[in-house]
């Protein structure tokens, strides 16, 4: 018998609450108190993230002098030094040439350790907040997953550290969003990316990051076909393709991808593209269609899972239907809801 999935999802937040934060005081509402609240997740979790953004700005505004502590260890404004700015000098002074080095203010140790400290202190707390962001992003991301089944298996330590670790340096909301996937995968399933997949990600530059999102978009399941006749430019997609292999995520070399058919006498298949889909129907050339494509590897595979947008691009999906409309198939492209594979319902289709 199949769980229901809104259990299911509440069973997945809570884990990830538990795994993140602990069943203490987190200074932020966790789903099971959330229940009795009659907002839903993204409104509480939307509301967490303004605070939070509020309390980077309060920590950027000390470290760039504009916000000082009072007498009362209150965060305030700096106070602007009115009377300096309007004292004016007289043009008659005659301004003597000063040394450069009278001025010159050597901190005491004490002084120097406070600052240091401060610094530290700033640098330790923004990166708490950016992993508490990250949470609130995952937490909110359980609501839209598709979620067949979980472990009860909790997630490894040294992996919960590791991705911490790399989480905590994420700034830009598409890399929050990034370590916030990974996080919900690996509570869901404990194994989901290894070691080595975290310390790959945290190579990740936001040039690297523009690629994968437009590449992803042209993902069909594990390659990329390469028969999108007039959809291609070399100057634009040649340098694209170049570093994802560069990066290890694609097949050094084009190869053929064989679709098998899911029926015996006539061919069929489904070639899913985020939230569309291509439906082949084809003349008899046995069980298989063959498609000369840029196959992913492994870690490629892994890593496209961490970019389901959902937005596939639709002017690639035209050109390669119609190319295959050319050599004799029957094609329909449509929306796609639900998961890879045969289990999946194919709508609104129209036919090329």
């Amino acid at each position: 018998m199949t769980a229901d999935p809104s259990s299911l999802r509440q069973k997945l937040a809570d884990k990830l609450w538990q795994t993140l934060f602990g069943g203490g005081d987190s200074a932020l509402l966790p789903p099971w108190r959330q229940k009795s609240d009659k907002r839903s997740t993204a409104e509480v979790r939307t509301a967490e993230l303004k605070a939070i953004e509020g309390m980077l700005a309060d920590l950027d505004g000390l470290h760039a002098g504009r916000k000082v502590f009072n007498s009362k260890g209150e965060l305030v404004d700096a106070p602007e030094d009115d009377y300096i700015s309007t004292i004016k000098f007289s043009s008659f002074i005659e301004q003597a040439e000063e040394d450069p080095l009278a001025d010159l203010k050597v901190p005491t140790v004490q002084d120097a350790l406070n600052k240091v400290r401060l610094e530290a202190e700033i640098q330790a707390l923004r990166h708490s907040l950016n992993v508490r962001r990250i949470g609130l992003r995952a937490d909110m991301l359980v609501e839209t997953v598709e979620l067949e089944a979980m472990s009860d298996r909790a997630v490894d330590a040294d992996w919960l550290l590791r991705w911490k670790e790399a989480a905590a340096r994420a700034v830009a909301t598409d890399f929050q969003e990034m370590w916030a996937r990974v996080l919900v995968d690996e509570v869901r399933q404990p194994g989901s990316h290894n070691l080595r997949t975290l310390g790959w990600l945290n190579t990740v530059s936001k040039a690297d990051m523009t690629t994968l999102r437009f590449m992803m978009r042209l993902d069909l399941g594990g390659f990329i076909s390469l028969e999108a006749a007039g959809y291609f430019n070399k100057d634009i997609h040649g340098p694209m393709f170049t570093q994802m292999e560069a990066m290890g995520l694609l097949q050094p070399d084009p190869g053929k991808v064989r679709i098998k058919s899911v029926e015996e006498k006539n061919f069929r298949a489904v070639l899913r593209c985020q939230s569309k889909a291509l439906y082949i129907e084809g003349p008899d050339e046995g069980s298989e269609l063959q498609l000369l494509a840029r196959p992913f590897t492994a870690l490629g595979r892994e890593i496209s899972v961490l970019f389901t947008t959902g937005m596939p691009d639709t002017a690639y999906l035209f050109a390669l239907g119609n190319a295959l409309k050319k050599r004799g198939y029957h094609i329909d492209i449509g929306d796609w809801l639900g998961r890879t594979g045969e289990k999946g319902l194919f709508s609104e289709k129209m036919s090329l």
